[in-house]
C-alpha cells in the first residue's frame, strides 16, 4: 500500500497503549472488555502485512457486489478515501411503503422488494432485530419528511442492501455478517451505556460485515463509539471496506473508534471530538486510512488521537491473538490539537504519517512493546517500518529500545526529537486563530514538502498540493478541488 495511491484516487470516488499518554480500555489487560472483547458479544478478531516501504500495492480484486463503498481493493491496497462518496439514492417513481409506530420496520421489510422505499412518519419505534433479509439493490428506509423519527437501536444479522436517512437511533445499532449498508444524515447515539453507538460485527456464523458507507451522520456516546469487532483470525475473515465519511463524532467512555478485527477502511473528512479517551484506536487492523480528519481534543483530558497497537495476550489473551496486529496504516492530512500526543505507537508495523498539522502536545510517541502469543512466542518487537515525513509536529518521543524512524524528512519539529534530513527545527508561523493552523507567509514549511511514491497529492481540504507542496495539512493558497 502507498499514500500516493491514497491521496490520487479521492476525486475518482463518486459513486457512492495503554503506557504513554493512552490508557488502556475498561477490562484492562487480558480482560474480557479489554481491546477486543465486548460485554454483550463476548471475546472477539487479526492482521496482515501488506507492503513494504514506498511499495504499491497490489491490484485489488472485483469485490463485493455493493452500493459503491466498495473499490474493489481487496489485496494490497487501501479503498478509495471518500471525499467525493455519496450513498445511494431511490429511483424516481419507487414503490413507497409507509409505516407508523407502532408498526415496525422488519414488518415493512418483510413485504419490501428491491428498489423500493420505506417511510417513517414522525414516532418512536421499538429496538428491531432483523435477520435474513437480503436484496440485489438497496431498499431505502427513511424518515419523512419535517418528521421526527426515533428507533431504539436495531441488530441487523445475514442483512444485504439497506440505506438508511434521516433516522435518529437511541441505542446501539448493530450489524453481523451484514453487508452493502449505507447511512446517511442519520444520528447514532450511545447515550450513557458501555454498548457501542454502532458495532460492525463479525465473529458469528454469519460471517464478516463489509461494504459499509456512513456519511454526513452524527456518531457519539457509548462505550467504544464506533466498534469494529472480528475474529481472532488471518485478516481474509475480518470486516472490511469499511467508510466513514464527513461524519461528527464524538467519543464515548472508551474511543471513539475501535477496530480489532478489520482491514480496508477509510476514516475520511471527519471532525473527530475527543472527550478523555483515545481517538482511534487499532488493535488488529490492516490498511486502514485515516485522512483529512479535524481531531480535536479536550486539553488535559485527551489523551491521544490515533493509537496504533498490537493486543497480544498481555492485553488480550484469546486463541488466535496472533494475528491481532495493526499494519498498513496510513495517517495523512490530519488537523489535530487538544490530544496528549496526536499518534501513539504501540507495537505496530508499515505505518505512514505524512502532512499532518499537529498544534500541541507530542507529535509521535513511540511506546515499546513487545506483545506474545499464547505460547509465549513474540508477536512484535516494538514498532517497525514507521515512515514520517512533511508534518508539523512539537515532538517525536522515542521510548528505551525503539529505534528511530525508517524514514524521517522534511518536517518543522520545534519541540525536539528531529532530526531526518530536511527536518526544520524551528516554529512554523500559523495565521491568525480563525485559520485552523493554515500556514502564515514566511512559514518554514512554505514549499518545503518532499515528494515521493507516498507522498499525498491532495491537501486537507482535497485541494491539490502542486509541484512545490507545504509542509503540514493545509496548502497555502491552493486552487479550490474537484471535490470539497
Amino acid at each position: 500500500m502507498t499514500v500516493k495511491a491514497v491521496a490520487t484516487t479521492v476525486a475518482a470516488l463518486l459513486v457512492l497503549v495503554w503506557g504513554g499518554a493512552c490508557s488502556p480500555p475498561a477490562g484492562g489487560p487480558g480482560g474480557a472488555a479489554g481491546l477486543g472483547g465486548s460485554s454483550s458479544t463476548g471475546a472477539a478478531g487479526s492482521g496482515a502485512p501488506a507492503g513494504s516501504t514506498g511499495s504499491a500495492g497490489a491490484a485489488g480484486g472485483a469485490g463485493e457486489s455493493g452500493n459503491g463503498v466498495d473499490a474493489g481493493a481487496d489485496s494490497g491496497s487501501v479503498p478509495n478515501p471518500g471525499a467525493c462518496s455519496k450513498a445511494p439514492a431511490p429511483a424516481a417513481g419507487a414503490t413507497v411503503i409507509d409505516v407508523r409506530a407502532p408498526s415496525t420496520l422488519a414488518g415493512a421489510l418483510a413485504t419490501a422488494k428491491a428498489g423500493d422505499r420505506i417511510v417513517l412518519h414522525a414516532g418512536s419505534y421499538a429496538n428491531e432485530t432483523v435477520s435474513n433479509r437480503k436484496f440485489g439493490t438497496p431498499v431505502f428506509v427513511e424518515a419523512a419528511a419535517g418528521d421526527t423519527v426515533a428507533m431504539a437501536g436495531a441488530r441487523f444479522t445475514s442483512c444485504d442492501h439497506l440505506s438508511f436517512s434521516g433516522i435518529q437511533f437511541s441505542a446501539t445499532v448493530m450489524l453481523d455478517g451484514s453487508a452493502n449498508f449505507t447511512f446517511h444524515g442519520v444520528t447514532l447515539d450511545g447515550g450513557a451505556s458501555e454498548e457501542a453507538a454502532l458495532q460492525i460485527h463479525g465473529q458469528g456464523g454469519a460471517g464478516a460485515s463489509h461494504d459499509v458507507l456512513v456519511e454526513d451522520s452524527t456518531i457519539r456516546g457509548g462505550g467504544r463509539t464506533i466498534f469494529v469487532l472480528g475474529k481472532f483470525a488471518p485478516s481474509d475473515a475480518w470486516n472490511h471496506h469499511l467508510s466513514f465519511v464527513r461524519d461528527d463524532i464524538t467519543c464515548g467512555s472508551h474511543n471513539c473508534f475501535q477496530i480489532s478485527g478489520g482491514r480496508d477502511m477509510v476514516i475520511d473528512g471527519n471532525r473527530i471530538n475527543g472527550t478523555t479517551t483515545a481517538g482511534v484506536l487499532t488493535a488488529g487492523a490492516t490498511r486502514v486510512a485515516i485522512t483529512r480528519n479535524r481531531m480535536k481534543g479536550m486539553p488535559g483530558k485527551s489523551p491521544c488521537a490515533a493509537q496504533i497497537a498490537s493486543p497480544g495476550m498481555e492485553w488480550d489473551n484469546y486463541a488466535g491473538v496472533e494475528n491481532m496486529t495493526s499494519t498498513a496504516i496510513v495517517i495523512a492530512n490530519n488537523i489535530i490539537d487538544g490530544w496528549g500526543s496526536a499518534v501513539q505507537l504501540d507495537a505496530a508495523r508499515d505505518v505512514a504519517i505524512v502532512h499532518n498539522t499537529v498544534a500541541d502536545g507530542t507529535g509521535v510517541r513511540f511506546n515499546h512493546r513487545t506483545p506474545h502469543d499464547q505460547m509465549g512466542n513474540v508477536i512484535l518487537n516494538g514498532n517497525s517500518d514507521i515512515r514520517i515525513w512533511n508534518d508539523i509536529l512539537p515532538s517525536i518521543s522515542l521510548a528505551t529500545g525503539e529505534m528511530k524512524p525508517a524514514f524521517e524528512s522534511n518536517n518543522v519539529i520545534w519541540n525536539g526529537g528531529g532530526g531526518g534530513p530536511g527536518d526544520v527545527a524551528s516554529m512554523p508561523i500559523f495565521a491568525g486563530a480563525t485559520a485552523d493552523y493554515a500556514l502564515a507567509p514566511g512559514s518554514p514549511g512554505i514549499d518545503t514538502a518532499l515528494i515521493n511514491a507516498e507522498t499525498p497529492l491532495v491537501d486537507f481540504e482535497n485541494r491539490p498540493r502542486g509541484a512545490m507542496p507545504d509542509v503540514g495539512a493545509r496548502e497555502l493558497a491552493a486552487p479550490a478541488g474537484a471535490c470539497p
